[in-house]
């Protein structure tokens, strides 16, 4: 009889297949599995106002990777990465049965 972990293990293996939601994808200089979730831009916070004048016109893109965490060692909060050539700041991680999720932000004009 299975276990939870060899579902959960192959639930995995069906959504980071090239055939189904996964793609190779450069991160950090290394040819990774994964699933990303792109470009979300948000305008930058208006207060405080100082800070709104000196970065009018530029907005924040933010990506969700989704990565098994026996492809890519865990990042921390506040690394920078580099994700398909665009330079990221990794803002939240989270790591749950074999699956890394990570947010990252760029600002972008």
């Amino acid at each position: 009889m299975s276990n939870l972990k060899s579902f959960m293990n192959s639930d995995l293996e069906t959504f980071f297949n090239i055939g189904e939601f996964a793609e190779y994808h450069d991160i950090d200089g290394q040819q990774v599995l994964a699933i990303i979730e792109s470009d979300q831009l948000v305008e930058r916070p208006r207060h405080p106002v100082e800070l709104h004048r000196i970065t009018n016109g530029i907005y924040q893109s933010s990506i969700t990777i989704y990565v098994k965490s026996s492809d890519y060692e865990k990042p921390v909060v506040g690394q920078q990465i580099y994700v398909d050539q665009v330079d990221y700041y990794v803002v939240a991680v989270a790591e749950e049965y074999g699956l890394l999720k990570i947010n990252a932000t760029a600002n972008e004009a």
